[in-house]
């Protein structure tokens, strides 16, 4: 009877042992991680290396092509601001994996699309057609939605989010930008329409 105790004892702890280690290896990104610099595509489909990691507060919204509304209320919200560029830097990356789209057509569309305002006309986009991010930086599942990074100028995760922000996330995203930032400013009116084309 003791050893059939015994046995059931440390199998228990081997098999709790193993979800634990499972559950932590298994854990998704979030606030207090770091993240450093991947290996992505820029759009003609040559390495880039995500930039500035590391150097200043940086913005990545890592968008799935199949869902190009997603977050559009988040990224009317951002727009209204004017954030220094030399502490802060947004870019987007374009999870090409898990898009039905080809590759090629997908970077041309992108090409055309940031033709539409001034403002997005000089905007970095990169591409990421192997799922780098998600198993480099632990994202999670990314497909059909647009994922908001956010980072301080040490590689510190603020947030991250793989969906649809909230107001009160969205909120706390542009406070968080404000609070690592200096100089920035909500834009008038008149500023923003100095943007349309």
């Amino acid at each position: 009877m003791m050893k059939i105790l015994l046995v059931f004892i440390l199998a228990f702890i081997s098999m709790n042992g193993f979800a634990q280690t499972a559950t932590s290896e298994m854990t998704t990104l979030k606030r207090g991680d770091y993240i450093e610099p991947i290996t992505v595509r820029d759009l003609k489909n040559n390495d880039h290396i995500t930039p500035l990691i590391g150097e200043k507060v940086v913005m990545i919204f890592y968008a799935d092509p199949d869902t190009p509304n997603a977050n559009e209320d988040f990224v009317n919200k951002v727009k209204q601001w004017k954030f220094n560029l030399e502490e802060f830097k947004a870019y987007g990356i374009v999870n090409l994996k898990d898009s039905k789209y080809p590759n090629g057509i997908v970077r041309f569309m992108i090409r055309m699309i940031r033709k539409r305002s001034k403002r997005e006309a000089s905007a970095l986009i990169l591409t990421d057609p192997k799922g780098t991010v998600t198993k480099e930086w632990n994202t999670g599942d990314c497909n059909n939605s647009i994922g908001v990074l956010l980072v301080d100028n040490t590689g510190q995760v603020l947030f991250w989010k793989a969906g649809e922000l909230t107001e009160e996330e969205t909120d706390f995203v542009i406070q968080q930008i404000c609070d690592h930032t200096t100089n920035y400013k909500k834009l008038t009116e008149e500023e923003l329409k100095e943007f349309d084309l």
